[in-house]
């Protein structure tokens, strides 16, 4: 390439240079100028959110930090008749960390994060990852587990690593499980009655919760020293029954049998002091363990005794009876006579049990014990013919067609007859057209055994606050005198001679104890409107003692698939619950013991306090030389011998020390259960049991010593 070439060639490249710098410094100009809008924008923006906004957004972030908790206050006990727990709010406690607190002393105890998250988590079962997330949050409060149980409690103290905490939390708890339990009912896990009693009294049991405030950081975990009570919560009262505790477990034990071996649609037991009204027992076959509700079908949720209704059957002829003398238009010997079996009644024909047969010449007394409907069609007819707006005026005086405001969620009213004519008279005045509940009929038949003095029944009879001060008692309450005196004294001398002769006489107490009573046997409709031959409710109510009248038993069987279709497929499981009440209650007559009676299976004494074989003893008829005192450790006579009432036993007792948690396991086969539980009771043991009959046999051998509260296991059978 020649000279003039290389210099042109280099004019060239020095004017294709010059414009290329230019473009780089408008570039870096652009770059600045952008970078500083965007600076200058950003400045803005801070300005805005700092100055303009500043205020605003700081109480927003105030806002979102800020939380308000209630405090559950502590739901108040429901108790029976004597004290006992059957509904209380259980201790639990829920382990919280302080895991900024907790890793700055963990030097102290030489140990690493690591391995205390091993340690926590193998004490309370939880995964050691998920521990140690914990551990290692920034914040003052984190729930670590909720619930723990005792066992854990006591394992996390044992660590001694600080920064661990226990909040005591309230949990329903029901100690007897499913004694009572359909009755007394369940609390939801949001502290709400939702059954029984518990949501009749809810009002009065759940108190007022509190409210706490505080502010939370990212974690949903209040921030330390900024929570502040703003109300404290106050605990809700308790509730005393008239329910007894023991008296539930009889009752309880005959649904269960009934159960077992009538297998029917459904059961019902109601235990109630005849001339004060208050329930000593309500069971039905609808019961449930309350600590297990969250499996629980809603159809167990009814309370029989009060919410379902039934055609009542032959144990209204009581009450037809009791009108019609207390009007005069009969008498316990007035004479009727059925010779057919059967009554016309408008275009209708009303028959008897026995039809085919007939009854023939009866007095009232006879036709009453024999559940005569012909006779008692009559009476009802009498009544009418007096006036026909009497026999419907007895049956709201008796409690019929309303409620008897016994104070329980849902009480049904019943349903009276569709009208006043013949057949509607003539039909629920034998127990058909006309619809009850088993409080009711319990209530009204109890009302002629108390002389005619109708008893408001009722279910509680005190309420407490915390501190256990009575706030209110409900006592026995007069609503009405339904029929005079003399009536009812005439009509209880005719449900005697139900049991002493008529269709009752199974139902007569083994004790020897006199007592009287009405049988019922209701046909049911079906789904047609008809009554169905093949499907009945049985029931009985009995009262004992005759002479001086202290408990109503009523039971009551609805549609039984085993059985039979009479009403004295109840007898074995009424006499089972009325002769263990009186048992329990130590109620007696004055009627001396027949021969039969004169022979006792000797009990074991061993185990039991002078004064506990002291009563056993004068239960049995038993007459007793006692050596020495504490407890019985030897008898004269060995357990199960046959011996004549009146005949002596020496039983030899010491004194025995024992720590103040300690008690001896007492003898008790040879028992019935409802000395049992008294004996128990006394002992702080307590009992589990199987079968029925007289104890034959226990778990642990009498005089053994144990801690309190230990449980013993006895077999029923004899």
């Amino acid at each position: 390439m020649n000279n003039k070439n290389l210099k042109n060639k280099n004019i060239r490249n020095k004017i294709k240079k010059k414009p290329r710098g230019k473009t780089e410094n408008r570039r870096i100009k652009f770059f600045l100028g952008i970078s500083g809008l965007i600076f200058f924008i950003i400045i803005l923006r801070l300005f805005q959110i700092q100055v303009v906004l500043g205020n605003a957004l700081r109480e927003e972030s105030f806002s979102m930090r800020r939380d308000e908790s209630e405090i559950t206050a502590e739901r108040g006990s429901v108790l029976d008749t004597n004290g006992i727990e059957l509904a209380v709010d259980a201790s639990v406690y829920s382990l919280w960390i302080d895991p900024s607190y907790l890793r700055q002393n963990l030097p102290y105890k030489n140990i690493e994060k690591e391995e205390a998250a091993i340690l926590i988590g193998k004490a309370i079962d939880l995964q050691t990852d998920f521990v140690l997330r914990k551990v290692e949050l920034n914040s003052g409060f984190v729930w670590l587990k909720k619930e723990v149980s005792f066992e854990e409690v006591e394992r996390i103290k044992k660590l001694e690593i600080t920064g661990l905490y226990f909040q005591e939390e309230g949990s329903r708890y029901y100690p007897d499980h499913a004694v009572g339990g359909n009755l007394i009912g369940f609390v939801n896990k949001t502290g709400v009655g939702v059954a029984g009693l518990e949501a009749t009294y809810n009002e009065i049991l759940q108190g007022q919760n509190g409210l706490i405030k505080g502010e939370k950081d990212g974690q949903n975990n209040y921030i330390p020293d900024t929570l502040k009570t703003i109300k404290a919560s106050i605990p809700g009262n308790t509730i005393v029954l008239t329910i007894d505790q023991k008296a539930q477990y009889i009752a309880e034990r005959e649904i269960a049998r009934i159960k077992k071996d009538l297998n029917p649609i459904s059961t019902s037991i109601i235990v109630m002091e005849t001339k004060t009204g208050a329930i000593v027992a309500s069971a039905n076959s609808n019961n449930y363990d309350s600590n297990e509700y969250r499996n629980l079908d809603i159809n167990l949720y009814r309370t029989l005794e009060y919410q379902d209704i039934y055609e009542p059957g032959s144990t209204m002829k009581v009450i037809t009876t009791a009108a019609a003398i207390n009007e005069g238009i009969v008498n316990e010997n007035s004479v009727f006579y059925d010779n057919t079996g059967t009554r016309k009644v408008g275009g209708h024909t009303i028959k008897c049990w026995l039809y085919p047969s007939y009854h023939g010449k009866q007095t009232l007394t006879e036709g009453l014990a024999n559940s005569c409907n012909p006779v008692l069609v009559d009476v009802a007819m009498l009544l009418k013919k007096k006036n026909p707006d009497l026999w419907y005026d007895y049956l709201k005086k008796f409690g019929f067609g309303s409620k008897t405001e016994i104070d329980f969620s849902g009480e049904a009213k019943g349903i009276l007859p569709a009208g006043n004519g013949d057949i509607y008279q003539a039909t629920s005045a034998i127990g058909q057209g006309i619809a009850v509940t088993p409080i009711q009929m319990i209530s009204a038949i109890s009302a002629v055994a108390n002389d005619g003095q109708k008893m408001k029944p009722f279910l509680v009879k005190e309420i407490r606050d915390i501190n256990g001060k009575t706030l209110k008692s409900f006592v026995p309450t007069i609503e009405s005198q339904v029929v005079s005196r003399d009536s009812a004294e005439a009509v209880q001398r005719m449900m005697k001679a139900v049991v002493d002769s008529g269709t009752g006489k199974k139902f007569k107490l083994d004790n020897n104890i006199l007592s009287m009573g009405k049988t019922g046997t209701a046909q049911k409709v079906n789904d047609k409107g008809v009554y169905d031959t093949s499907k009945y409710v049985l029931s009985y109510v009995g009262i004992a003692p005759y002479e001086n009248p202290k408990y109503s038993v009523f039971v009551i069987i609805d549609e039984p698939i085993k059985g039979g279709q009479s009403s004295t497929t109840v007898a074995p499981y009424y006499k089972a619950v009325m002769e263990d009440i009186l048992a329990l209650y130590s109620v007696s007559d004055s009627v001396g013991t027949n021969a039969t009676y004169n022979k006792i299976i000797v009990p074991d004494f061993t185990g039991l306090s002078i004064n506990e074989a002291k009563q056993i003893s004068q239960n049995l008829g038993l007459i007793i030389e006692i050596e020495g005192n504490g407890y019985v450790v030897k008898q004269s006579i060995l357990k199960n011998k046959l011996i004549n009432k009146g005949d002596e036993i020496i039983i030899t007792a010491k004194d025995i020390k024992l720590d103040d948690d300690q008690t001896i396991i007492p003898a008790l086969t040879g028992l019935r259960l409802s000395d049992a539980l008294k004996i128990a009771e006394n002992a702080n043991v307590k009992l589990k049991f199987s079968g029925n009959g007289l104890i034959i046999e226990q778990n642990i051998n009498p005089g053994t010593i144990v801690l309190k509260e230990s449980t013993l296991e006895i077999k029923l059978g004899g």
